[in-house]
């Protein structure tokens, strides 16, 4: 009986293992350019107004891998890639405003922030002309990493082309961070940042 069961146990394992493999092999991988064209907008406001403050281009290259696979409950779409923002190009359009926004995301001592993708919710590759999905991204900013849920807009164009822009509000508490004030408190900015970004994207042959 004891051998029986050893056997049993044995054919189990080996079909685990085959089911897990064929599984990892049907991952479908690609990898998109995130142009240099790209760029990242944060709204917010005070108490009085409101205000943009922009990166108008990213200003370099950097590539997205996917891999998608499984189905079901198993169904994932995989991400590797992140971009990496210069808090010191930041413009909002204002002087004073420029400097405050700077001075209380820390850009002296941590003058990137990162955004890391971790996952969609769909392939944007079988996507064939305008769809709206979401996704996971991990935000690290002021020396903090803060994990988020991203609404996403995709736009397919040419061939191997396509616009992807991300929507998600953060707070400047979420990153321990102390919304700026002004004339004594007179001005207060609040908590609420709302953040978007636009990759433009090209499939890497």
């Amino acid at each position: 009986m004891i051998i029986y069961s050893r056997i049993l146990l044995f054919a189990l394992l080996l079909l685990s293992a085959s089911m897990l493999s064929s599984f990892i092999s049907n991952f479908a991988e690609e990898a998109w350019l995130i142009q240099s064209q790209s760029s990242l907008k944060v709204e917010g406001k005070t108490n009085i107004n409101s205000f943009t403050c922009v990166i108008r281009s990213y200003g370099k290259s950097d590539t997205l891998i996917y891999k998608s696979g499984g189905a079901g409950l198993l169904r994932q779409i995989q991400l590797a890639g992140s971009m990496q923002i210069q808090i010191h190009n930041f413009d909002c359009y204002h002087k004073v405003m420029t400097k405050d926004l700077q001075k209380t995301l820390k850009a002296d001592d941590h003058p990137v922030m990162h955004i890391r993708f971790i996952s969609f919710s769909k392939n944007p590759s079988t996507i064939k002309s305008f769809e709206k999905i979401s996704g996971n991204v991990e935000i690290e900013l002021a020396g903090v990493k803060k994990y988020f849920e991203v609404q996403y807009t995709i736009y397919a164009k040419e061939q191997g082309k396509m616009e992807l822009t991300g929507v998600r509000q953060i707070l400047f508490s979420d990153f321990n961070l102390k919304p700026p004030s002004k004339l004594g408190g007179t001005i207060k900015v609040r908590n609420e940042l709302d953040v978007e970004f636009v990759l433009h994207l090209t499939k890497l042959s």
